[in-house]
């Protein structure tokens, strides 16, 4: 009787283990996922950009008689310039404009008396830029095409030895090599060169003495011209409106 009962509660013991023991090949785990590292494209991440033309230093078509070799210019904060960006290739439109007293060489190089004048210059272009990689540090290259008015004036000089007003209209083709450095994904610092191919009119009104009356004697020229910026604009941008948003 002893070994019947000891059989019955092993029989009840095994049934009860058996009730609770699970094999590991029934179990299901999901699959191992390791995060990736978020990456950051920093010319691609937002839809559009602003700049301000902080410096520029740069050449200017022809004034009056002047010979070749135009002087540079400097000028600050007098630009500006919006993107709208598509991957690597960014759209863009600018305007700048210089306005300031100037002196420079009238028929020859190093003449004497220099010409004073008040000279103003305004330009759009629109146009494409290319980056040539998604780094923080983008070289780049594209080309503005455009349009420029310029105006130079001796009146209200007394010691200008020209009493005159120069009027030029010119198209333009600037293509252009450039460099941007993203300080933070949405800000950048820019700096590029361009060359400009221009076909420009010119009106000129030279007057006798320097009361600018009387019937002007009038010169009027076509011509293609041809000038240089090595630093057409160094800029500060902002990015904003992201893409994957």
């Amino acid at each position: 009787m002893r070994y019947i009962l000891l059989a019955v509660l092993w029989c009840v013991g095994a049934d009860q283990l058996s009730a609770q023991v699970v094999k590991i090949d029934t179990v299901d785990y999901p699959p191992l996922v390791i995060p990736k590292e978020k990456t950051y494209h920093f010319n691609t991440d937002y839809w559009y950009t602003i700049a301000v033309r902080a410096y520029a230093y740069e050449q200017f078509p022809q004034l009056l008689n002047q010979p070749s070799g135009q002087p540079y210019h400097s000028s600050y904060f007098n630009g500006l310039l919006f993107k709208v960006n598509d991957n690597q290739i960014s759209y863009r439109l600018q305007a700048a404009h210089f306005n300031n007293n100037i002196e420079f060489d009238n028929e020859c190089e190093g003449c004497v008396p220099k010409v004073p004048g008040k000279f103003r210059n305004t330009a759009v272009k629109v146009g494409a830029e290319k980056n040539i990689n998604y780094s923080r540090f983008q070289p780049y290259f594209g080309a503005d095409v455009g349009f420029m008015i310029q105006k130079l004036s001796t009146k209200g000089f007394d010691n200008t030895p020209v009493f005159a007003e120069d009027n030029k209209n010119a198209l333009l083709f600037s293509p252009f090599v450039g460099i941007k450095l993203y300080i933070v994904p949405r800000v950048a610092v820019s700096a590029e060169a361009n060359f400009n191919v221009a076909y420009t009119y010119q009106k000129i009104n030279t007057y006798s003495n320097s009361s600018f009356t009387g019937a002007p004697l009038q010169t009027k020229r076509y011509r293609w011209e041809y000038f240089f910026a090595p630093l057409a604009a160094v800029t500060l941008q902002y990015s904003f409106a992201m893409m994957n948003k």
